[in-house]
């Protein structure tokens, strides 16, 4: 393969870093907001690098950019958390068929768009919960 670089490949694959990071953050009650300069130690990429992929990012909606002091703040959307929902639930959907706790009812995969429970939860939580089994 040549040594030409692929931008649009590039950004795909930062993409998904940067969401998963925000998202993992997110999730474990870290931060909301992440600086240019803390991400650099998350992904192991100078913020110079990532800045493109950030205003990128943002420009798609997925992600908003605040300005404090001097430096940039990025948040996630709800469709940026949308999105990093989906790429997170795939990369993990083998470690969570182990039975993954109650969701909470924002679970995309868990609830459905009227907020009911699904049958196919893809976190198993359903399970017991909705209705019990009769044996015969």
């Amino acid at each position: 393969m040549s040594e030409k670089k692929h931008p649009e490949l590039d950004y795909l694959f930062w993409k998904d870093e940067i969401l998963q990071v925000m998202y993992w953050m997110l999730g474990e009650g870290i931060s909301e907001k992440v600086s240019g300069v803390q991400m650099e130690g998350l992904l192991n990429a100078g913020f110079s690098e990532l800045k493109p992929h950030f205003d990128k990012l943002c420009t798609d909606g997925l992600l908003q950019a605040t300005e404090q002091a001097d430096r940039f703040l990025y948040a996630l959307t709800e469709q940026g958390r949308k999105e990093a929902g989906r790429h997170f639930a795939n990369a993990f959907q083998g470690l969570q068929q182990a039975g993954h706790g109650e969701c909470g009812p924002d679970c995309e995969y868990c609830y459905g768009d009227n907020g009911e429970k699904m049958e196919n939860c893809v976190h198993n939580c359903a399970s017991g919960h909705s209705h019990t089994h009769h044996h015969h």
